[in-house]
């Protein structure tokens, strides 16, 4: 009974607090410039820095250079392959080969393996998923890029997620719509827990020291982790796992919120955006 009302409460403080705050993303780039002063000189991103303009779709220096991969020191070679130690334009580039080539490591249906190398859960995941056998057995399913785009620049919003997901999930397409439409109602409602967190959390670290400072950071660290496996788990396009992980990260959030000393939410308060229940996914 507790626990069934505690989710009650948190999905109406999820909503209240979500109508009026923006959705703020971490900020990993100063972290990021220090892993690069500390890393040893590439050549690839010395060579490229200096050259104006792009050499393929997406792939601009200044793309690279803002994106979370640059943040973590990943560099060119470590998806397009090459000698990042060679100063010779040729040395530097042997072994590369274009994107349109199948034997490449960004040809379509091998990026995902590709990013794999990194992302490990994400690619276990996807693996799973109907997307994914779509891709390998016909090439008409989404990889890594769809999504997040050549340099993972960007992560899919619930305004840009319907515009990506109607080149297949349309009427009279080769996708059922309303798997589009379940996604859209999932990826706003990481939004909202995502906002729920960082209102909490910020009221935890002003209480840093107290009682209740105390039990509300291991239970938002409790929340972090469901938001984590919830992002992971996105990756398999099951909504309803997502979901589920969402749903556990928002008791917990608002459990905190009352550690906190504030007043369990209102039943009547508006609740947040509802997730789908149970079903298989769809391609």
């Amino acid at each position: 009974m507790r626990r069934a009302a505690g989710r009650n409460r948190a999905s109406a403080v999820a909503g209240a607090l979500a109508a009026g705050l923006a959705w703020l993303l971490p900020a990993v780039l100063p972290s990021g410039v220090r892993a690069q002063q500390q890393a040893p000189r590439n050549e690839c991103v010395a060579c490229h820095g200096r050259q104006s303009g792009t050499s393929g779709p997406g792939h601009g220096f200044e793309a690279w250079r803002t994106s979370p991969h640059a943040a973590a020191s990943v560099t060119c070679d470590a998806c397009h392959g090459g000698d990042p130690a060679a100063t010779d334009t040729a040395a530097a580039h042997r072994g590369i080969t274009p994107s349109s080539d199948q034997g490449s490591p960004l040809f379509f249906t091998r990026i995902p393996n590709t990013c794999g190398r990194c992302h490990a859960a994400e690619l276990a995941y996807f693996r799973t998923s109907l997307h994914y056998a779509r891709l390998e057995t016909d090439g008409r399913g989404p990889n890594c890029v769809t999504c997040h785009g050549s340099m993972a620049t960007r992560v899919l919003t619930p305004e840009r997620l319907l515009g990506t997901c109607t080149a297949c999930h349309v009427d009279g397409g080769i996708a059922p719509p309303d798997k589009a439409r379940e996604a859209d109602r999932v990826l706003a409602l990481v939004r909202a827990e995502n906002i729920l967190y960082d209102v909490v959390a910020t009221d935890a670290t002003a209480r840093r020291g107290t009682r209740g400072g105390a039990r509300a950071s291991m239970l938002l660290g409790d929340a972090q982790r469901h938001l984590h496996a919830a992002a992971e788990v996105w990756h398999s396009f099951r909504l309803d796992s997502a979901a589920a992980r969402l749903a556990e990260a928002r008791l917990t959030i608002v459990e905190a919120w009352e550690a906190l000393g504030h007043p369990a939410p209102r039943e009547g308060m508006a609740g947040a955006t509802r997730a789908p229940r149970g079903g298989r996914e769809s391609p």
